[in-house]
């Protein structure tokens, strides 16, 4: 409406744009929290290419791209800007996330940016703040640079460790995803992976799988619990569908591989998450482990990572894989999450106040979304889940065919017929 008073728009950038459901899940309980406690402000999410290289990920929520650095003079005409996620690293790191070449991550200037908060030579914003940042698996050039003055909040101990100073610790913000997601939707996302043949019923032991894992004794290890437990399946998912990396699909040797199911590659966060609520977990990498444990599903984490990246929570499997395994299945008792919760609150809480409470007379990089990036990502995912019904009612006719052709079947359907007559008869 013209004439209306517009609020405070504040940048929240991240990896928003890598595919990596960590990084969503992230976005996603940033701008609820920060939504609730601040509905005056109008936030806009930010990454390197944003909607000029949309993806699934995105849920059809493309990103803003950052502008080349030379187009940039006095920042980027927020009021205020978040940096978020695991960022801390340099050019080359991030180039291998997407992966790009060196250059094209240099012309966004990423790198000033996620270290210093600058845009060429200038600051990005008038408040700029670090929340809930730490470094990726591969920390790459750049990455212990030191960060700037201004506020610093880590999600992991190993980050707080390396910045040290100023820097406060936080938590990881997807302790608080089961504000996010409500119980209806698991419930109907589960469904659905059902009927797609993706998530079989009855007991299971979900195995969230990262490429720097390095457990190379996992596949052994769940072969011992599938033997130990009839019952039992395992459900492989990661945080990067379409591209989880080396090591995947998870291998179990003989028939014992038939119990061992892949969520397919279009499956998203909602996916994911309906997976791990009500199961046991097995987290190769921290978004993973918080996420299940934000659900209140029974979780461990196996790790060739830092035992610092992982919170405190977190109980970690060191040396017998398989004994950590059967422990946690017998155990069945989710992370006490009380303290991380009421942390990440007074957290959010300091950050709502500090962001400022009227806008700049700066222009803004507020207006409408653009709508082709989000009409391409939920076409494509209709085409995807469609494919992958008819995959499955394919599977079906197939077994269907396959009893029809079987001796037993032969033998026992003149059987089954005279039985019927009989009862028709009858009646």
């Amino acid at each position: 409406m013209e004439g209306a008073a517009r609020g405070p728009v504040v940048g929240l950038f991240g990896a928003f744009d890598t595919g990596e459901l960590g990084e969503v899940a992230l976005r996603r309980v940033i701008e609820t929290e920060l939504a609730r406690r601040r509905p005056d402000i109008e936030i806009v999410a930010l990454a390197p290419f944003g909607a000029e290289r949309p993806v699934p990920g995105d849920e059809g929520r493309p990103a803003r791209p950052l502008p080349g650095v030379g187009a940039l003079t006095d920042g980027l005409s927020l009021d205020a800007l978040i940096v978020a996620g695991d960022v801390l690293a340099g050019d080359s790191s991030w180039a291998e996330r997407y992966p790009v070449d060196v250059a094209s991550i240099v012309a966004r200037g990423v790198e000033p940016l996620v270290l210093q908060g600058h845009v060429g030579t200038v600051p990005a914003a008038a408040v700029i703040v670090w929340f809930a940042v730490g470094a990726p698996d591969r920390d790459g050039d750049g990455a212990s640079a030191p960060l700037g003055p201004q506020s610093v909040w880590v999600r992991d101990p190993a980050t707080l460790a390396r910045i040290g100073g100023t820097a406060v610790y936080s938590g990881d913000p997807l302790f608080l995803a089961a504000r996010v997601f409500t119980a209806d939707t698991l419930r109907k996302r589960a469904d659905i992976l059902r009927m797609c043949g993706a998530l079989p019923a009855g007991r299971r032991l979900v195995v969230e799988w990262s490429p720097a894992a390095g457990a190379s004794d996992l596949g052994a290890a769940l072969s011992q619990a599938l033997r130990a437990d009839p019952k039992l399946v395992v459900v492989a998912v990661s945080l990067r569908p379409g591209a989880p990396g080396a090591g995947w699909p998870l291998v179990v040797d003989g028939l014992l591989a038939e119990r061992v199911h892949h969520l397919p590659a279009w499956a998203g966060l909602d996916d994911v998450a309906a997976a791990m609520s009500g199961s046991a977990v097995i987290a190769t990498s921290p978004p993973g482990a918080d996420l299940a444990a934000a659900l209140g599903a029974p979780v461990a984490a196996v790790t060739g990572a830092d035992r610092g990246r992982f919170d405190t929570i977190i109980p970690v499997v060191e040396g017998d894989v398989a004994a950590g395994i059967d422990a946690l299945l017998k155990s069945g008792t989710p992370p006490q999450a009380g303290d991380a919760l009421r942390r990440l609150d007074q957290a959010f809480d300091e950050l709502a106040e500090r962001l400022p409470r009227a806008p700049a007379s700066a222009p803004t990089v507020s207006g409408p979304e653009p709508v082709a990036s989000a009409l391409a990502i939920l076409q494509q995912r209709l085409v995807d889940e469609r494919t992958s019904l008819s995959a499955e009612l394919s599977r079906l006719q197939a077994e269907l065919d396959h009893l029809r052709a079987s001796p037993e079947h032969r033998i026992a359907k003149p059987v089954r017929d005279a039985y019927e007559r009989w009862q028709q008869r009858r009646t």
